[in-house]
């Protein structure tokens, strides 16, 4: 099946790549490298150099005519979709119809989307189904829920299947340690550069962290099985963020007693967990990482990787 992964040089879109070329698929990667890195895209890969948001979309995706798309590009910084929430919605709204748009005039028979489960959701009273309210706060969870809302429309409208899923926390290797990242990247970048853990608050905090290369399998089964609607992906279980720290400088060989500690951030959710019951129900999906192994390999991941900012 020819797949173009947007995104695919960046953090989850590199893995999902990947799969999708182990699966002996034919893809395409398209990334504008803002984030992302050419050195994580396979040779055997086309790439295009290239925004969602340029004017040579159409041509670019008419010249590889994806049979499924598999859209990770995205503006990932809930705090710049509050500063700026119209280039949000730009990138996040309107570039995605523009490509479904596009694959739709090229013969595209499958999109899959890249959302969000937290951001979406809101604060956890115990795991999210997928029935849960949707009561996104900021304006980056009411983008990932208005494509959610255009793609169901489609697949009405025009016989598009899609697919939505709906990551928890999202840690693994090649993911960087700038702007709003993943807390372990952050953790592992701040241990390799020879500091300490920084916590916010009281670090009792929790979330459910889900491996980058566990979600590729998941992506695997979407595509194989031509899935539709709308799927959890997590492991269903909280960790706190201090326990996090904890494990992590213990991975480093660092005392965790030198664990700092800064203000607490305004609005920060307490809990976040969500349930993917039905990922494993109707995809055959559930998460195989345990989170000490996957939290070894991205600290080692950081320690050889030293240019990783």
């Amino acid at each position: 099946m020819r797949v173009l992964v947007t995104g695919g040089a960046g953090f989850i879109g590199s893995h999902a790549a990947d799969r999708c070329l182990s699966d002996g698929h034919q893809v395409a990667v398209l990334d504008n490298l803002r984030s992302g890195s050419r050195s994580q895209v396979d040779p055997r890969a086309e790439f295009l150099e290239l925004d969602t948001r340029d004017s040579r979309l159409e041509s670019a995706i008419a010249g590889f005519r994806p049979e499924a798309i598999l859209h990770f590009a995205a503006q990932i910084d809930v705090r710049v979709s509050c500063k700026d929430p119209i280039f949000d919605a730009e990138e996040n709204i309107l570039a995605t119809l523009r490509l479904v748009e596009a694959g739709l005039a090229n013969g595209l028979k499958h999109f899959v989307f890249a959302s969000s489960g937290g951001a979406i959701y809101g604060e956890a009273a115990g795991p999210q189904s997928e029935g849960h309210p949707e009561v996104p706060i900021n304006p980056y969870g009411v983008a990932k829920l208005a494509v959610d809302k255009y793609l169901h429309a489609y697949a009405v409208q025009r016989g598009l299947a899609s697919c939505s899923l709906r990551f928890s926390n999202v840690y693994g290797p090649r993911q960087g340690a700038k702007g709003e990242a993943g807390v372990i990247a952050v953790f592992c970048k701040r241990l390799r550069d020879g500091l300490a853990p920084m916590v916010n608050g009281d670090g009792l905090q929790t979330r459910d962290f889900v491996y980058a290369p566990d979600l590729a399998e998941a992506a695997s089964l979407v595509l194989a099985q031509r899935a539709t609607g709308v799927y959890n992906l997590s492991t269903g279980r909280e960790t706190s963020i201090l326990d996090v720290a904890r494990a992590l400088c213990l991975h480093a060989g660092v005392d965790p007693a030198g664990i700092q500690h800064a203000p607490a951030i305004a609005g920060e959710q307490r809990r976040s967990v969500l349930d993917a019951s039905k990922a494993g129900r109707k995809l055959g999906w559930k998460p195989a990482t345990p989170l000490s192994a996957g939290m070894g390999g991205t600290y080692r991941w950081f320690e050889q990787n030293r240019e990783v900012q």
